[in-house]
């Protein structure tokens, strides 16, 4: 069985954002996949 990964647009992504279901996670997307990311450290918050 080949397995494929689903590859989502950027209407997607910001639609998952506004109904909150990537509330509390770091993530990007990146290439149309979600990607989580470490949280941002004191050297990049300005």
């Amino acid at each position: 069985m080949t397995l494929t990964t689903a590859k989502w647009t950027l209407d997607e992504y910001h639609r998952m954002v506004e109904v909150g279901l990537l509330c509390e996670r770091h993530v990007e997307l990146l290439n149309g996949e979600i990607v989580e990311m470490p949280p941002e450290g004191p050297e990049h918050a300005n």
